[in-house]
Protein backbone atom coordinates (compact mmCIF):
# COMPACT_ATOMS: atom_id res chain seq x y z
CA UNK A 1 0.00 0.00 0.00
CA UNK A 2 1.78 3.42 -1.12
CA UNK A 3 1.94 6.15 1.58
CA UNK A 4 2.23 9.70 -0.04
CA UNK A 5 4.18 11.69 2.22
CA UNK A 6 3.51 15.91 2.08
CA UNK A 7 7.06 17.39 0.46
CA UNK A 8 9.04 19.97 2.56
CA UNK A 9 7.27 23.11 1.10
CA UNK A 10 3.79 21.94 2.14
CA UNK A 11 4.33 21.36 5.54
CA UNK A 12 6.45 24.67 5.80
CA UNK A 13 3.27 26.53 4.39
CA UNK A 14 0.91 23.91 6.61
CA UNK A 15 3.22 25.96 9.62
CA UNK A 16 2.69 28.95 8.21
CA UNK A 17 -0.86 28.59 8.18
CA UNK A 18 -1.27 27.50 12.22
CA UNK A 19 1.23 30.41 13.15
CA UNK A 20 -0.61 32.37 11.81
CA UNK A 21 -2.17 35.25 14.30
CA UNK A 22 0.14 32.77 16.86
CA UNK A 23 3.09 34.49 16.56
CA UNK A 24 2.93 36.70 20.04
CA UNK A 25 2.31 33.22 21.99
CA UNK A 26 5.14 31.46 20.13
CA UNK A 27 7.55 34.13 20.32
CA UNK A 28 6.79 34.30 23.62
CA UNK A 29 7.45 30.37 24.88
CA UNK A 30 10.62 31.01 22.49
CA UNK A 31 12.18 33.64 24.75
CA UNK A 32 11.23 31.36 27.71
CA UNK A 33 13.22 28.62 25.95
CA UNK A 34 16.12 30.92 25.69
CA UNK A 35 15.83 32.01 28.83
CA UNK A 36 16.23 28.61 30.40
CA UNK A 37 19.26 27.55 28.06
CA UNK A 38 21.14 30.91 29.10
CA UNK A 39 20.39 29.65 32.86
CA UNK A 40 21.46 26.47 32.64
CA UNK A 41 24.50 27.56 30.40
CA UNK A 42 25.55 29.71 33.13
CA UNK A 43 25.27 27.58 35.74
CA UNK A 44 27.31 25.05 33.27
CA UNK A 45 29.96 27.54 32.67
CA UNK A 46 30.27 28.77 35.96
CA UNK A 47 30.79 25.17 37.52
CA UNK A 48 33.24 23.99 34.91
CA UNK A 49 35.28 26.99 35.91
CA UNK A 50 35.42 26.23 39.45
CA UNK A 51 36.59 22.97 38.78
CA UNK A 52 39.21 24.14 36.26
CA UNK A 53 40.51 27.07 39.05
CA UNK A 54 40.86 24.18 41.54
CA UNK A 55 42.83 22.44 38.83
CA UNK A 56 44.95 25.23 37.97
CA UNK A 57 45.18 26.27 41.93
CA UNK A 58 46.03 22.46 42.48
CA UNK A 59 49.06 22.69 40.44
CA UNK A 60 47.56 19.90 37.71
CA UNK A 61 49.71 20.68 33.84
CA UNK A 62 50.58 17.10 33.25
CA UNK A 63 49.11 15.53 30.05
CA UNK A 64 46.62 12.77 32.34
CA UNK A 65 45.28 16.22 34.50
CA UNK A 66 44.60 17.77 30.81
CA UNK A 67 42.66 14.75 29.80
CA UNK A 68 40.71 14.59 33.50
CA UNK A 69 39.46 18.17 33.10
CA UNK A 70 38.22 17.43 29.74
CA UNK A 71 36.11 14.18 31.01
CA UNK A 72 34.66 15.84 33.63
CA UNK A 73 34.18 19.49 31.66
CA UNK A 74 32.37 17.27 29.01
CA UNK A 75 30.41 15.35 31.27
CA UNK A 76 29.09 18.29 33.04
CA UNK A 77 28.07 19.90 29.55
CA UNK A 78 26.55 16.54 28.82
CA UNK A 79 24.13 16.50 31.96
CA UNK A 80 23.32 20.46 30.57
CA UNK A 81 22.30 19.07 27.63
CA UNK A 82 20.06 16.12 28.83
CA UNK A 83 18.23 18.53 30.96
CA UNK A 84 17.76 20.92 27.87
CA UNK A 85 16.57 18.38 26.32
CA UNK A 86 13.57 17.96 28.96
CA UNK A 87 12.66 21.47 27.99
CA UNK A 88 12.58 20.36 24.33
CA UNK A 89 10.36 18.21 25.30
CA UNK A 90 7.52 20.76 26.03
CA UNK A 91 8.42 23.00 23.22
CA UNK A 92 7.57 19.49 21.05
CA UNK A 93 4.09 19.20 23.18
CA UNK A 94 3.67 22.92 22.46
CA UNK A 95 4.16 22.85 18.92
CA UNK A 96 2.21 19.43 18.44
CA UNK A 97 -1.09 21.17 20.11
CA UNK A 98 -0.35 23.68 17.96
CA UNK A 99 -0.67 21.61 14.87
CA UNK A 100 -3.65 19.80 15.51
CA UNK A 101 -5.49 23.32 15.81
CA UNK A 102 -5.22 23.37 19.99
CA UNK A 103 -4.41 26.71 21.71
CA UNK A 104 -1.10 25.64 23.89
CA UNK A 105 0.58 27.96 26.62
CA UNK A 106 3.31 29.00 26.94
CA UNK A 107 3.65 27.21 30.59
CA UNK A 108 3.58 24.35 28.53
CA UNK A 109 7.51 24.47 27.80
CA UNK A 110 7.33 23.21 31.25
CA UNK A 111 5.50 20.11 30.32
CA UNK A 112 7.81 17.52 31.04
CA UNK A 113 8.75 18.38 33.86
CA UNK A 114 5.29 18.74 35.53
CA UNK A 115 4.12 15.47 33.61
CA UNK A 116 6.32 12.65 34.67
CA UNK A 117 9.64 14.10 35.01
CA UNK A 118 12.07 11.13 35.20
CA UNK A 119 10.74 9.85 32.08
CA UNK A 120 11.08 12.47 29.61
CA UNK A 121 14.79 12.74 31.63
CA UNK A 122 15.00 9.07 30.90
CA UNK A 123 14.25 9.86 26.98
CA UNK A 124 16.14 12.72 26.96
CA UNK A 125 19.24 10.71 28.38
CA UNK A 126 18.29 8.02 25.53
CA UNK A 127 18.23 10.56 22.87
CA UNK A 128 21.28 12.54 23.86
CA UNK A 129 23.92 9.97 24.99
CA UNK A 130 23.77 9.17 21.12
CA UNK A 131 24.47 12.69 19.94
CA UNK A 132 27.25 12.86 23.00
CA UNK A 133 29.30 10.27 22.13
CA UNK A 134 29.30 11.15 18.62
CA UNK A 135 31.59 14.35 19.09
CA UNK A 136 33.63 13.25 22.48
CA UNK A 137 36.58 12.18 19.97
CA UNK A 138 36.68 15.83 18.32
CA UNK A 139 35.91 17.36 21.40
CA UNK A 140 38.52 15.52 23.11
CA UNK A 141 41.29 16.14 20.43
CA UNK A 142 40.11 20.18 20.94
CA UNK A 143 40.11 20.71 24.46
CA UNK A 144 44.12 18.66 24.49
CA UNK A 145 45.23 21.17 21.98
CA UNK A 146 43.44 24.21 24.19
CA UNK A 147 45.04 22.91 27.14
CA UNK A 148 48.96 21.93 25.21
CA UNK A 149 49.24 23.80 22.85
CA UNK A 150 50.36 20.77 20.61
CA UNK A 151 49.52 21.30 16.55
CA UNK A 152 48.78 17.66 16.19
CA UNK A 153 45.69 17.66 18.01
CA UNK A 154 44.43 19.97 15.24
CA UNK A 155 45.54 16.97 12.67
CA UNK A 156 43.49 14.35 14.60
CA UNK A 157 40.60 16.85 15.01
CA UNK A 158 39.96 17.50 11.73
CA UNK A 159 38.85 13.95 10.39
CA UNK A 160 37.25 13.14 14.14
CA UNK A 161 34.91 15.91 13.49
CA UNK A 162 33.58 15.66 10.02
CA UNK A 163 32.93 11.78 10.85
CA UNK A 164 31.64 12.47 14.50
CA UNK A 165 29.45 15.76 12.54
CA UNK A 166 28.23 12.41 10.07
CA UNK A 167 27.33 10.52 12.99
CA UNK A 168 26.00 13.06 14.65
CA UNK A 169 23.44 14.37 12.26
CA UNK A 170 22.06 10.09 11.84
CA UNK A 171 21.05 9.92 15.07
CA UNK A 172 20.18 13.65 15.36
CA UNK A 173 17.38 12.58 12.28
CA UNK A 174 16.92 8.95 13.63
CA UNK A 175 15.72 10.05 17.00
CA UNK A 176 13.99 13.35 15.93
CA UNK A 177 10.65 12.04 16.36
CA UNK A 178 11.29 11.03 20.06
CA UNK A 179 9.91 14.37 21.94
CA UNK A 180 6.57 14.39 19.57
CA UNK A 181 6.06 10.61 20.28
CA UNK A 182 6.34 11.59 24.11
CA UNK A 183 3.96 14.04 23.93
CA UNK A 184 1.70 12.65 21.75
CA UNK A 185 1.57 9.14 23.47
CA UNK A 186 2.27 9.58 27.04
CA UNK A 187 1.49 6.30 28.14
CA UNK A 188 4.76 5.43 26.41
CA UNK A 189 7.73 4.35 28.12
CA UNK A 190 11.19 6.29 27.29
CA UNK A 191 12.48 3.25 25.63
CA UNK A 192 9.17 2.97 23.41
CA UNK A 193 9.17 6.60 22.06
CA UNK A 194 13.40 6.18 21.24
CA UNK A 195 12.51 2.48 19.35
CA UNK A 196 9.43 4.07 18.05
CA UNK A 197 10.72 7.10 16.49
CA UNK A 198 13.85 4.75 15.08
CA UNK A 199 11.06 2.42 13.64
CA UNK A 200 9.01 5.83 12.21
CA UNK A 201 12.02 7.09 10.36
CA UNK A 202 13.51 4.63 8.69
CA UNK A 203 13.10 4.74 4.49
CA UNK A 204 12.01 8.65 6.11
CA UNK A 205 15.55 10.00 7.24
CA UNK A 206 16.22 11.83 3.85
CA UNK A 207 12.71 13.67 3.68
CA UNK A 208 13.32 15.22 7.24
CA UNK A 209 16.73 16.08 6.13
CA UNK A 210 15.37 18.09 3.29
CA UNK A 211 13.12 19.86 5.22
CA UNK A 212 15.72 20.65 8.06
CA UNK A 213 18.18 22.05 5.25
CA UNK A 214 15.52 24.33 3.60
CA UNK A 215 15.49 26.38 6.45
CA UNK A 216 19.17 27.44 5.69
CA UNK A 217 17.72 30.54 3.52
CA UNK A 218 15.46 31.50 6.13
CA UNK A 219 18.44 31.25 8.75
CA UNK A 220 20.71 33.29 7.10
CA UNK A 221 17.85 36.08 6.66
CA UNK A 222 17.67 36.04 10.27
CA UNK A 223 21.00 36.33 11.09
CA UNK A 224 20.97 39.34 8.54
CA UNK A 225 17.98 40.57 10.64
CA UNK A 226 19.99 40.99 13.88
CA UNK A 227 18.74 37.71 15.16
CA UNK A 228 15.22 39.76 15.57
CA UNK A 229 13.99 37.17 12.43
CA UNK A 230 15.35 33.94 14.31
CA UNK A 231 12.63 34.18 16.10
CA UNK A 232 10.08 33.79 13.29
CA UNK A 233 12.57 31.21 11.40
CA UNK A 234 12.54 29.24 14.85
CA UNK A 235 8.80 29.44 15.68
CA UNK A 236 8.57 28.42 11.67
CA UNK A 237 10.88 25.36 12.11
CA UNK A 238 9.07 24.00 15.24
CA UNK A 239 6.08 23.58 13.88
CA UNK A 240 7.18 22.40 10.34
CA UNK A 241 8.38 19.45 12.49
CA UNK A 242 5.58 19.07 14.72
CA UNK A 243 4.05 18.92 11.04
CA UNK A 244 6.00 16.83 9.57
CA UNK A 245 5.73 14.30 12.61
CA UNK A 246 1.83 14.57 12.19
CA UNK A 247 1.89 13.52 8.39
CA UNK A 248 4.27 10.63 9.23
CA UNK A 249 1.87 9.55 11.26
CA UNK A 250 -1.14 9.94 9.37
CA UNK A 251 0.38 9.40 5.06
CA UNK A 252 -2.18 9.58 2.76
CA UNK A 253 -2.61 6.10 1.52
CA UNK A 254 -3.76 5.30 -2.45
CA UNK A 255 -6.68 2.65 -2.59
CA UNK A 256 -6.99 2.31 0.88
CA UNK A 257 -7.23 3.98 4.34
CA UNK A 258 -3.91 4.32 6.76
CA UNK A 259 -4.10 4.06 10.68
CA UNK A 260 -2.11 5.93 12.96
CA UNK A 261 0.26 3.80 14.08
CA UNK A 262 3.53 3.89 15.58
Amino acid sequence: MAKHYQPSAVLRDNAKGFLNGKYGLTIGSTFLFVGLYWAFSQIANTVESGIETIFIRSGFASFSASVMLEIIEFIIGGVFTVLLGVVSIGISFFYLELGVGQRPRISDVFYAFREDFKKNLLASFYVNIFLILSIIPATVTIGLYTNTKDSKYIVYTIPLAIIGLIVYFFFDISFKMTFFILADFPEYTALDAVKASWNKMSGNRGRLLALMLSFIPYYILGILSFGVGMLWVFSLAQESYAQFYLDLMNPKVVNGEWERTV
